[in-house]
């Protein structure tokens, strides 16, 4: 546990590789220093220069959607053209499901450091493993209080990196992977019309596969660890900083009680309704729009940006983790992206160009 108004240690030297991230069969490990700079990440940075990315959360919660009213469809594309993050019930995840996800999770983290290190090393090129303070958002400059373990679901990718603690951990994530993409290609095929009418129907579900060869979906477990005296911390330090999601859409999972996750409208909406809570909702799974499907829809539907603040003193007596689990529904890595406003892309180049940008401060060490 960190000391009172200290930050927790960042990465140590080998926690993320630098080895190239390749879109297409064949790639050297520099082709990741020929991809420009994908242009969402700049308005991450403007967060900080702007002082928007630490402005005070209002009143008032993210929409809540009922996912067996006949006014889903219309509701979903309304609250995903206001704030972009919107909670869905009645989603069809059983609550044991979810439950057994975060027991899970709560097992690993409950590891030794040097275990989840050894058992699932973080593997840049891969965008996959264990990583302890790693992620640096370009909103804040400085790395999230946090640990996670990402399971990017692409054939070979965890080969010899599935955790061996807790015991079924493979299957389970596997399992609850399946569930969840099997909803975020619902949510998409509900908003795929109006968001990209050029497309033919279900172009958006079919270019998200679990487990091919150049699949890119993955799954977070997340822990925030606990903070003794938040108000002595240095006021950029965030649990996870300003950003928004680099997927289509993201299906975020959080356990009753653990409050902090806030939400604002992307600033190209020209709003400024300013930062929404977006607290656990009873049998709720919270969904926002991603930077792939912004750029797919040519903004008609806009990315939102979303954080993690720190605990409040009150939340802290004592102090305790915060857990959440995200899946982050990836186009596969030769999908091509294509609209009118930038050139066409690969969504394995785009996630290179957003990995490059969250770790590029990051030591290096040998890739696999």
């Amino acid at each position: 546990m960190a000391a009172a108004g200290t930050a927790l240690p960042g990465p140590r030297r080998g926690d993320v590789s630098t080895a190239g991230y390749s879109s297409g069969p064949v790639a050297s490990s520099d082709d990741q220093n020929c991809v420009p700079e994908v242009a969402e990440i700049a308005i991450e940075r403007q967060l900080m220069s702007t002082g928007m990315g630490a402005m005070k959360a209002g009143e008032g919660n993210a929409p809540v959607i009922d996912m067996l009213s006949p006014s889903c469809a219309d509701d979903m594309w309304d609250a995903a053209n206001q704030v972009g993050f919107f909670t869905v019930i009645n989603h069809g995840i059983a609550e044991s499901d979810i439950e057994a996800a975060f027991a899970a999770s709560q097992d690993f983290f409950a590891l030794p450091r040097e275990a989840k290190e050894q058992q699932c090393p973080f593997v840049k090129n891969a965008n996959s493993g264990y990583e302890f303070m790693a992620q640096i958002r370009p909103s804040t400059g400085t790395p999230d209080q946090k640990e996670s373990i990402q399971i990017t679901a692409r054939a070979g990718c965890m080969d010899e990196r599935w955790p061996q603690e807790p015991k079924g951990f493979e299957d389970l994530a596997k399992g609850f992977m399946g569930k969840s993409h099997q909803l975020a290609a619902r949510i998409l095929d509900m908003l795929e019309k109006r968001a990209c009418p050029k497309l033919t129907r279900g172009t958006l579900a079919a270019g998200h596969k679990l487990w091919a060869e150049d699949g890119q979906c993955t799954l977070r477990m997340l822990h925030y660890p606990p903070i003794e005296s938040p108000e002595k911390m240095p006021e950029n330090y965030w649990r996870a900083g300003a950003h928004t999601d680099w997927c289509c859409v993201t299906l975020l999972y959080q356990l009753p009680g653990n409050a902090g996750l806030e939400c604002a409208a992307n600033p190209r909406a020209g709003k400024s309704a300013g930062w929404l809570k977006v607290d656990p909702v009873a049998g709720g799974i919270a969904v926002n729009i991603g930077d792939m499907l912004s750029r797919w829809s040519d903004g008609r539907l806009l990315s939102n940006l979303h954080r993690v603040r720190m605990p409040t003193p009150e939340e802290c007596a004592p102090p305790r983790s915060r857990y959440s689990i995200a899946f982050f529904m990836q186009a596969d890595k030769r999908q091509l992206i294509e609209s009118e406003e930038h050139e066409p892309i690969t969504a394995g180049d785009y996630i290179l160009g957003r990995i490059k940008s969250n770790y590029a401060g990051a030591p290096a060490r040998s890739g696999a």
